[in-house]
């Protein structure tokens, strides 16, 4: 999926800066990271600063770069970024599920590289969803919570909060009764 949503040098830029919020490179650094040529490197940063995506901070000669964390679009494209890593796993476990939800700051696009990813799974059977989550190499960043589908319905009354920032989070999958 990745390669097929990221497939220029500016994409390719802009993906590894989302990945580091809040972290400043020097253009030989992403130049590294990103395996382009140092011009194509140069020439996507010089555009992506001008689209103030991107911050290019000069100290003495040295330029510096980071993401714009607080950018509406940046914070769309982490949330893709987010969504694009979930993948491989939701297709593991939706077949165990009757909702998905991503929740808290990486459905916002306002995580920092140390946010949790904030996963709300209904099942019946939360044993092997958990069994299928430690078997995933990111499963150590994911916050899980598990509820049965009766403990989700009675989430409105025992937790309201909770269940309000469950609801404005983005469903990820959700079984559809097709009776």
């Amino acid at each position: 999926m990745r390669k097929i949503l990221i497939a220029t040098n500016r994409q390719k830029v802009l993906d590894f800066l989302i990945r580091y919020p809040g972290n400043e490179f020097l253009e030989k650094e992403i130049q590294k990271a990103t395996k382009i040529s140092k011009s194509g490197t140069n020439f996507a940063l010089r555009d992506l600063a001008k689209t103030r995506l991107v911050k290019k901070q000069k100290r003495g000669k040295i330029s510096f770069y980071s993401i714009t964390f607080d950018h509406p679009i940046v914070k769309q494209l982490k949330v893709l970024e987010t969504l694009v890593n979930l993948e491989p796993l939701m297709e593991k476990v939706k077949e165990l599920s009757r909702k998905i939800v991503l929740y808290g700051s990486c459905s916002r696009g306002e995580n920092t590289s140390e946010s949790d990813i904030d996963l709300f799974i209904v099942t019946n059977n939360s044993n092997l969803i958990r069994e299928a989550m430690k078997k995933n190499k990111k499963s150590e960043k994911i916050k899980l919570i598990v509820r049965s589908p009766l403990e989700y319905i009675e989430m409105e009354k025992t937790d309201p909060t909770f269940c309000k920032e469950v609801e404005l989070g983005i469903t990820l999958w959700e079984f559809k009764d097709e009776s």
